[in-house]
């Protein structure tokens, strides 16, 4: 196996490395996790106000769990993933590694890739036959 061979395999392993990474962040919903931390904290505090402020006894009850769901959803919140350092390395390689092994634009869309991302990428959106 000659040295161009070895390092194009070595480059498709790195790119295929961080395309995996980006798209486990992405499947486990934590884009951004100390950005959803800040919203989810947001949203409970509406949800005391809406509590302390709710006369209808079963809409208290119902504004109460949903306290309790976020509250749950927040301890859930991977703080430590840096996403949009996955994402510029996905950014990064996806064109490199679409092209090679021949992925669409409407296949990164389907597994939740967003839009903004795979146009930042300079993948084009192109009419599927």
């Amino acid at each position: 196996m000659g040295e161009d061979h070895k390092a194009a395999l070595a480059k498709g392993k790195r790119e295929a490395a961080k395309v995996t990474r980006y798209l486990k962040a992405l499947e486990a919903g934590q884009p951004g996790g100390a950005a959803r931390a800040k919203v989810l904290e947001q949203k409970i505090e509406r949800l005391r106000d809406d509590i302390a402020n709710e006369d209808n006894l079963l809409r208290r009850v119902k504004l109460i769990q949903k306290r309790f769901d976020t509250e749950d959803k927040l301890k859930n919140v991977d703080t430590s993933i840096d996403f949009d350092a996955l994402e510029a390395d996905f950014i990064g390689v996806v064109v490199s590694y679409s092209g090679r092994n021949q992925i669409s634009y409407h296949t990164w869309r389907e597994v939740g890739v967003p839009a903004k991302v795979l146009k930042e990428a300079g993948i084009k959106r192109t009419r599927r036959i």
